[in-house]
């Protein structure tokens, strides 16, 4: 059950979120569209669907390493999550000093949530569910989450929608390997985290700012 679950997952996220997307710019606007659907996003895929999985004991333990990530054993892990982290800080870090604060403090914790909520759902519960199949622990997730990403362009179309899936997978190939081998989200949420403020949060902070500004 739990196993067929994960699989359906990626398969029904995809069409159900771009309808939800596309139903709550009609109603909303496009942006306040654009954060209620990640706010179903987070809520209902993110939380409620690991937490319903995985129980409640193995849920709370879904940021719990099972092995240490800087250990002699995790070298190759660490290695990677220190190139994709700093990778990150060369790309964004020139665009985050110069944003207005305003638009900073809304992209920190907007950022976090989201790092931390995607990691719980495309990390951290295939890598709780399936411990030693590599495949549905870390290819097929990756997949998902590429995948996934097309559903809020319905509202923001990205300027190259392939070419930002395709790099999307790349990231989450080693996301996966090293949740993989630390048995947890924690780094990867930690490291997704901080991508995801440096690049100001995407479109969600603008959202925001853009809602309340008079």
């Amino acid at each position: 059950m739990k196993s067929q679950a994960c699989f359906a997952l990626p398969l029904l996220l995809l069409p159900v979120m771009a309808g939800i997307f596309a139903l709550s710019a009609r109603w909303l606007g496009a942006e306040a569209g654009y954060l209620l659907g990640f706010g179903f996003y987070w809520l209902f895929w993110c939380l409620l669907g690991p937490r319903w999985l995985l129980g409640k004991a193995e849920f709370a333990a879904i940021l719990r390493d099972r092995a240490p990530l800087f250990g002699r054993a995790n070298w190759l892990a660490a290695l990677l999550w220190l190139t994709v982290t700093l990778v990150s800080v060369w790309m964004y870090a020139g665009e985050f000093l110069r944003a207005p604060l305003t638009l900073i403090l809304l992209a920190a914790p907007l950022a976090t949530l989201n790092g931390f909520c995607e990691e719980i759902l495309w990390r951290g519960l295939y890598v709780r569910c399936f411990p030693q199949n590599l495949w549905m622990a870390i290819l097929y997730p990756s997949l998902g989450f590429a995948l996934w990403h097309l559903a809020p362009q319905v509202i923001f179309p990205a300027e190259n929608a392939i070419g930002f899936v395709v790099s999307t997978f790349f990231l989450a190939l080693p996301y996966g390997y090293i949740a993989y081998r630390t048995g947890s989200a924690k780094w990867t949420a930690i490291s997704h985290s901080l991508s995801g403020i440096l690049a100001l949060s995407g479109y969600l902070a603008p959202g925001v700012l853009a809602l309340v500004s008079p």
